[in-house]
């Protein structure tokens, strides 16, 4: 019993010194540092980008129409791939052909006409020396003459009029295409200018479609735009460069039209008629302050960036939030405070953080 209490005695301060260390292990405040990634500001000009929907069309799309009037023998069929010069369509030229016939005997008789004044003024003319023709003679056969003469003059144009219609009877592709489109038949009876058929031009595509006027300074011949389909297959996307720019507004939907060529070895993708979407790039134009969207603080009474100085420690910066792009955002210091390229702002870690706080610096996320 003796025993137990002189042990009891001993143990008493080693108690109380283990009791003392464990309070002051528990109260003494812990320091450590706030470990933080950061990611430096930069300067460029903002881009951003707008979706808009186009049509594909041929560049020389064309409805193709009858010459000439008359029967129709032949009438290429829809479809068919043609090459330039290649015959779309045939018109009946026997009533032109009997009317060339009809007039080349015209001009014989004009010629034969002609033949004869030419004679008899000859011969007027020498008895007028010798006063045994009157001049009055002469003067109305020298305009006989002169009439004969227009009359040839006549009949060879009408013949080169019906040549031309006979020529204007064959139609021929202007350029190599595919016919998309038939508007009559053979064995119709038809008109000049009504409609035989539609050509498009598969080799040129162009991207035709409509820009807010407001854009309108953002634009101009040359500029590059990405041309994909309506789906999500990244494999069709091709780059259209810009060759028209119309700048006449459309009063009720407030935009004009562009027009951007396909390249031409992409051409035999794509269909005419074909709905794509069209990525306009625009630009602010003005290099703004960047920096990734992970390093604002959203709070009630505003968002703020963390500055990480060269102490370590931290700087709670109130910003006025810009447009953004992708994971950058423009931003703008407010109040004294001043924000400058190079400042490294935390994008992780920052949330808790106050100015003042000492922390502990990652590898900055877009350091080289």
């Amino acid at each position: 019993m003796l025993l137990f209490k002189r042990h009891l005695n001993l143990s008493r301060p080693v108690v109380s010194t283990l009791l003392l260390a464990l309070m002051v292990t528990f109260t003494t405040p812990t320091f450590a540092k706030s470990p933080v990634s950061v990611e430096t500001i930069s300067m460029a000009p903002l881009g951003s980008s707008i979706l808009l929907h186009g049509t594909l069309y041929g560049k020389q799309d064309v409805t193709l129409t009858a010459g000439v009037g008359g029967l129709l023998t032949f009438v290429v069929e829809p479809g068919s791939t043609v090459t330039k010069g290649d015959i779309l369509a045939r018109i009946d030229t026997l009533p032109l052909e009997l009317e060339q016939a009809r007039q080349q005997e015209m001009l014989n008789r004009a010629k034969i006409n002609l033949q004869f004044h030419k004679q008899e003024l000859k011969r007027l003319t020498q008895l007028a020396k010798t006063s045994s023709a009157a001049a009055s003679q002469v003067d109305s056969v020298k305009q006989q003459h002169d009439l004969a003469e227009s009359d040839i003059q006549l009949a060879k144009i009408e013949l080169r009029v019906i040549a031309d219609k006979i020529a204007r009877s064959t139609l021929k592709a202007p350029f190599s295409g595919v016919v998309s489109e038939r508007f009559n038949r053979s064995g119709q009876d038809i008109n000049r200018a009504d409609k035989l058929v539609r050509l498009i031009d598969i080799e040129n595509l162009e991207a035709r479609f409509y820009v807010p006027v407001k854009y309108l300074s953002s634009l101009d011949n040359g500029v590059t735009l990405p041309i994909a389909t309506s789906n999500t297959d990244l494999s069709s996307r091709v780059e259209a460069s810009i060759t028209a720019i119309i700048p006449a507004t459309d009063p009720r939907s407030q935009s004009f039209e562009v027009r951007a060529t396909l390249p031409k070895q992409t051409a035999r993708k794509w269909a005419a008629g074909q709905l794509v979407d069209v990525t306009l790039p625009l630009s602010s134009g003005k290099p703004e302050l960047l920096v990734n969207r992970d390093a604002l603080i959203l709070r009630k009474q505003g968002v703020h960036v963390v500055r990480i100085n060269e102490d370590n420690k931290a700087e709670q910066i109130q910003v006025e939030v810009g447009k953004g792009q992708g994971k950058y955002v423009a931003i703008k210091a407010l109040g004294e405070n001043e924000l400058k390229v190079g400042d490294s702002v935390a994008v992780r870690g920052a949330e808790r953080l106050s100015t003042g706080q000492e922390v502990e610096v990652h590898m900055p996320s877009n350091a080289p």
